[in-house]
């Protein structure tokens, strides 16, 4: 039996699954800019391990579903 993930959806295989939100806000003339917020649906991946995420430019969250909630959107 073979199980893996398709990228499309392919008969008898499972759908891929993965989800990233990126969230870009700033104002009409571009004087006011927030950081590019990056929503994940994992706490701590493996590629940031030995990574200082402050580093990056952005801020990264992380959400089961890869959503922007309401805690999130308030922080």
């Amino acid at each position: 039996m073979d199980n893996s993930l398709a990228t499309k959806q392919l008969e008898g295989r499972k759908q891929n699954k993965e989800r990233l939100t990126l969230a870009v806000c700033y104002n009409v003339d571009g004087s006011d800019k927030l950081p590019l917020l990056v929503i994940g649906k994992y706490e701590n991946l493996r590629c940031f391990k030995n990574v200082n995420r402050d580093s990056f430019g952005c801020k990264y969250r992380s959400n089961p579903k890869a959503w922007m909630t309401q805690d999130i959107f308030l922080d």
